[in-house]
């Protein structure tokens, strides 16, 4: 489970909560954020999670955050829906996220059960909410963000 809540924690927010005060006009709306998260891993196999998430900017610091969570078992994929909310403060170039709700939902009509149960199981995988992540941003366009997390990762984010 190396880093698996840092990545999704950094994953489903990161794009909502880019503005300092002063640059809030220029980065305030809507980021696209996609990712690859590993939740656990059992022999050979591991359980994936593939996000790709859209994130809304409030300038006072709040986030909501929707976004699709494609679980991978091996070769069958498993469609999920995901939500967010919480805050965000920008020190420098340093990103701090605090996640106060995040639920996943079935993401279609078919197999209702089993994406119920799926969620039961990933969700166990999360530490207890609220939970904070500090990032770093790289580099910074109107229309991009890259970002590293501690763990050396980097990941883009785009302007919707």
């Amino acid at each position: 489970m190396k880093g698996s809540w840092r990545d999704l924690v950094l994953l489903l927010l990161v794009a909502g909560g880019f503005a300092t005060e002063a640059a809030s006009s220029e980065l305030a709306g809507y980021w696209s954020c996609p990712a690859k998260v590993q939740l656990a891993a059992v022999g050979q196999s591991e359980l994936t999670l593939q996000l790709d998430t859209r994130a809304h900017l409030n300038p006072e610091g709040r986030y909501e955050s929707e976004g699709d969570a494609i679980v991978l078992f091996g070769r069958w994929p498993l469609t999920l829906a995901a939500t967010s909310r919480g805050q965000w403060l920008r020190e420098q170039q340093n990103v701090t996220v605090t996640v106060e709700t995040l639920e996943l939902s079935p993401g279609s009509t078919l197999g209702v059960e089993l994406q119920r149960q799926l969620i039961l199981q990933i969700t166990s995988l999360f530490p207890e909410l609220p939970h904070t992540q500090t990032t770093r941003i790289l580099a910074e366009t109107p229309t991009q963000l890259v970002l590293e997390d501690a763990f050396g990762e980097q990941y883009t984010c785009s302007r919707l």
